[in-house]
């Protein structure tokens, strides 16, 4: 900062969903060097973003990371283009520096869609933050309900990068076109890590169709819920 602060990210979510990115904060200047930021969505509008800190100090060249998370349920709901500034003011040595603004888009999407293969389901909860001391944490509940545009029978399943996430069940099958009953799956933190902190990770969902021909000839369709658990 001042000095230089990282390109202002852009985020393109679908419906009732969100996502988090990190912005790099660099103090170039030579000095230690405090920092405060304002967020303001133009027009007035929904506050959709969020930030984990609105306030820092770096030494001399030092880097700091914050996180920055878009929320398109707070966007006003609908699909869209949305905007807004994110104000850093800096203060070096004492004396307060020219503010710097980097403005933050958001496109919000009816769903997600790949080239060509299945529509993308309708979620119930666009994410999950667990807090827990050590152990398991959870149920957590997570409906899954199919895009009432696919008219395909598509096969679906949840996938976990990490030892302590896991969701049951992880697979099943969609009827298409919104038929049949949702299901239901439950979202579980099981051994968590022992070490205090925050820990963050996305619940893979991956789609493909059921007849093995429309399988081989399109592209499976992921979303991601993100995760994120305090210890």
């Amino acid at each position: 900062m001042g000095n230089e602060i990282s390109v202002g990210p852009s985020f393109a979510l679908n419906l009732n969903s969100s996502k988090t990115l990190p912005l790099a904060i660099v103090n170039k200047s030579g000095q230690p060097l405090s920092w405060q930021a304002v967020w303001a969505a133009n027009n007035g509008g929904p506050n959709w973003l969020s930030l984990d800190r609105n306030a820092g100090n770096l030494i001399i060249s030092e880097v700091q990371t914050i996180y920055v998370t878009a929320n398109s349920a707070q966007a006003v709901g609908v699909p869209g283009d949305f905007s807004g500034n994110l104000t850093f003011t800096p203060t070096v040595g004492g004396n307060a520096q020219p503010a710097e603004v980097l403005t933050i888009e958001l496109h919000v999407s009816p769903g997600v869609y790949t080239d060509n293969g299945p529509k993308a389901p309708s979620l119930s909860q666009g994410r999950f933050d667990f807090k827990s001391q050590m152990g398991i944490i959870g149920p957590s509940q997570l409906q899954v309900t199919s895009n009432p545009i696919e008219p395909n029978i598509v096969n679906w399943t949840m996938t976990s990068p990490v030892n302590w996430l896991r969701a049951n069940p992880n697979n099943g099958t969609f009827q298409g076109g919104g038929v049949g009953v949702p299901p239901n799956v439950n979202v579980i933190v099981q051994n968590a890590p022992a070490t205090k902190g925050t820990y963050t990770t996305d619940l893979i969902i991956t789609l493909t169709f059921n007849d093995a021909a429309m399988a081989a000839a399109h592209e499976p369709t992921s979303i991601l819920v993100p995760i994120s658990l305090v210890v």
